[in-house]
This record gives structure tokens, C-alpha cells and sequence, in this order.
């Protein structure tokens, strides 16, 4: 396997445009970069060396434990419960002395930098509501940095499903143990979760075309992978356009799930 070192990811990094002061939401996959000479913390470094002690590293730090009703997850520790599937470099920062977590159980964020205390402060009923830690990033004019993820990667989509209020998620809550810091409370979570028995399967693709044909994505491959940003702003503007235009722009089974919702409908015609 190809090594990739930290000059060669500051290289990039600066070649993207990024620079002192930025912040950056971080979805990786670097298993796709190489070899990393120096492990998971090499990433930090580079990054830190390029943004500077002024800018911000956000990753998602997403762990569903809690709504599959698993005993354990029902008493959910940000400081301790790990995340899940969201790639070793995520997990790598969640675990910094010096980072935030939000306190969402299922859609939190783990933050390294001067906006990581407001960030993780925010306290809301759903991940991607007005108020979130989410939009929070869109105020703070952060930076979507994509680490050999591609853009099927980014969890920002969700908050323009939620604001577009598409038809194939539906909202859903879930009700546990939530260590606060000062102690254990029962909270209500909220999830604008896929709808599983529709089963929609999302391309995100379009998205990374319209923000290409704008000029507003640039991305520089780098051994197995590429490495890709954008503001993210310009992604969920993007992401609102398409919705706006059509709903179920991202899904690529649509016509299969609006056949089966179109044959319910008339089922429960008939019966009535």
C-alpha cells in the first residue's frame, strides 16, 4: 500500500485553498489515502498546521445505539460513548482531551478549537433544528473537508431533508438516559429517520455536480482516493435547490417506493 505523510496532506490542504483561520466540518475515509506515516494523528497535525489555534475541526461523531433500544446506549455518556461508522480519523478526535461533543445520543458532533464549548453547548430535540450545533456550523461559515470520503459521505444532508420536509423520512423519537454533565436526566430525542419500510437509497451525486458546474467544489486526488471541499453553505443551498425543484431528487429507487406508496393508497381504498 501507497504511504501518504503530512507534507503531502498539507500540500493538498493548501493547494484546496484552505487556510489560517478556517474551520472544517471533517468526513473521512482515509483508509482510501494511503498508509498514514505517523497513524490517525498525522490528519490532526496536518490540519491544525494548516488552519492554525483560530480555526475549527468538527467531526461527526454519530452512534445509533440509542435508537435501537440497546440497554446500555439508553444511558449515554458524550464523554465516553464512542462513536460509530463514522472512520477511525472521526473517532481518533472524539477521543482529544481538548474536544466538545454535542449531546445529541444519535447526531452528535466532536469539535477541537475555539468554537468547540458553543458548539457543543447546543441542545436540541433534532440534530438539524434552527438552533442546532449543525446550523451553528452554517453561521460560523465552516468549511465542508471531505478525507477520501465521498459525497454520499455528508451528513449535512439531512438538515435540507428536514427543512425540505421530504416524503421518504418520517419523524421518529427516542427516549433515554443523558448524562449532562452534572448528572443523569430523562430526555426525548428526535430523528427525521428513513422511512424502512420504503427504504429509499440515496445518490448524492447531482448534488456534487451542480456545486461543480458553480465552481463551488474543488477536490485533488491523492493516492487510492481524493480529497475534496467546499463551503458548506454553498452545499445546503445546493441541496435546498434540488429539493425545492423536486423532493425526491437524491433518490434512485423512486419510482419503485411511489408504485408501492401508489398500490397502499389504493388498498386501503378499496377496504374502506
Amino acid at each position: 500500500m501507497l504511504e501518504v505523510d503530512s507534507q503531502q496532506v498539507i500540500t493538498v490542504l493548501l493547494a484546496l485553498n484552505l487556510q489560517a483561520g478556517d474551520s472544517l466540518l471533517v468526513h473521512s475515509a482515509i483508509q482510501y489515502l494511503g498508509r498514514p506515516v505517523g497513524g490517525v494523528a498525522m490528519y490532526l497535525e496536518a490540519l491544525q498546521t494548516v488552519i492554525g489555534p483560530h480555526g475549527n475541526i468538527a467531526v461527526p461523531a454519530f452512534n445509533f445505539a440509542f435508537a435501537r433500544g440497546e440497554l446500555d446506549a439508553r444511558r449515554w455518556l458524550p464523554l465516553e460513548t464512542p462513536s460509530q461508522g463514522m472512520g477511525a480519523f472521526s473517532e481518533y478526535v472524539r477521543q482529544q482531551p481538548e474536544a466538545r461533543r454535542s449531546l445529541h445520543p444519535m447526531q452528535s458532533l466532536a469539535v477541537i478549537g475555539p468554537s468547540a464549548a458553543d458548539l457543543a453547548e447546543r441542545d436540541t430535540l433534532s440534530a438539524f433544528d434552527h438552533g442546532s450545533a449543525f446550523e451553528r456550523l452554517l453561521e460560523l461559515d465552516f468549511k465542508l473537508l471531505l478525507l477520501g470520503a465521498n459525497v454520499q459521505a455528508v451528513a449535512m444532508i439531512h438538515y435540507s431533508e428536514q427543512r425540505a420536509g421530504v416524503p421518504y423520512r418520517t419523524w421518529k423519537d427516542f427516549q433515554g438516559q443523558v448524562h449532562t454533565g452534572t448528572g443523569w436526566e430523562t430526555r426525548t430525542y428526535r430523528m427525521f429517520a428513513r422511512d424502512l419500510q420504503a427504504d429509499p437509497r440515496l445518490d448524492l451525486r447531482p448534488l456534487q455536480t451542480e456545486l461543480q458546474a458553480r465552481g463551488e467544489w474543488a477536490e485533488i486526488p491523492l493516492n487510492y482516493g481524493q480529497v475534496s471541499t467546499c463551503r458548506l453553505c454553498d452545499f445546503v443551498a445546493a441541496a435546498d435547490r434540488l429539493l425545492a425543484a423536486d423532493p425526491w431528487a437524491f433518490v434512485i429507487n423512486r419510482e419503485e417506493i411511489k408504485i408501492t406508496s401508489d398500490a397502499d393508497d389504493l388498498k386501503e381504498h378499496d377496504s374502506r
